[in-house]
């Protein structure tokens, strides 16, 4: 556990002299994140809490970790997740399963603009969270690009385009895997949280390069996502989407 400087010795860094200025800190994408995907009859309630050893990529809006056959790695214990309606009713909650899952569908119908708020209660591995403004549920967005039987390489940078949406931000999701990534051991996951108003993003080269060796398929998915972010939490709104909304394309050298 880390332990925070006391008052005195934060009042003693502040005396260093002008010469000996401190770096700031580089912002990184949260890796605990809520989740709230609504749907034409029910809504997906569910929680990422990576750990940090399970992160093999991570800048400002990027994170990325390996799938076993398609699954993430199983995820911090955070306690109950519970989610509502700013002013109304419970949507829900999830907890985690034996396997280390948060997944649970509830049915019900939250129309766009909705505002809804979740919570974390904590655990001794986590800290509790409660968001402090409200999130809305988006309309969504087009992907433009990349267009179905792409192909990008390693070392090299992958653009993406979407329009429409109200959203704040747009969720970009790569996988790469040897094959389907349901049957590969060693598939690599990517989720990208960016601004939806310019309409572009790139997703790094840096990021390409943490993709399994023997990689050879590709798929992105961009979605609206609503998002309001703290620290390392993040509570994230995105409507349920269809097999339209992904592109599948080769990847290589």
């Amino acid at each position: 556990m880390r332990i925070a400087p006391s008052i005195l010795a934060l009042g003693a860094m502040a005396l260093v002299s002008a010469g000996c200025r401190r770096e700031a800190a580089v912002p990184r994408a949260p890796r605990l994140m809520l989740g709230l995907s609504p749907g034409p009859s029910f809504a997906v309630l569910g929680a990422t809490l990576y750990a940090e050893r399970d992160l093999i990529y991570r800048d400002a809006v990027c994170v990325g970790v390996r799938t076993a056959r398609g699954d993430e790695p199983a995820m911090l214990e955070g306690g109950r997740a519970d989610f509502w309606i700013v002013g109304g009713d419970a949507v829900g909650h999830a907890m985690r399963s034996p396997v280390g899952r948060y997944r649970a569908a509830v049915r019900t119908t939250l129309a766009p603009g909705t505002r809804v708020a979740a919570s974390l209660e904590g655990s001794g591995a986590l800290e509790p969270f409660r968001t402090h403004r409200p999130v809305v549920v988006p309309t969504a967005v087009t992907r433009s690009a990349p267009a179905p039987g792409f192909r990008a390489r390693r070392g090299g940078a992958l653009d993406v385009a979407w329009q429409g949406g109200d959203s704040s931000h747009v969720a970009i999701v790569v996988t790469a895997s040897h094959g389907a990534s349901e049957t590969d051991p060693h598939g690599t996951l990517l989720t990208c949280v960016v601004p939806r108003a310019p309409g572009a993003f790139t997703v790094p080269a840096a990021a390409l390069a943490a993709v399994s060796p023997d990689a050879d398929t590709i798929t992105v998915t961009v979605a609206a996502d609503d998002r309001v972010a703290e620290g390392d939490y993040a509570f994230d709104v995105t409507p349920l989407g269809t097999e339209a909304d992904v592109a599948a394309g080769s990847f290589g050298p």
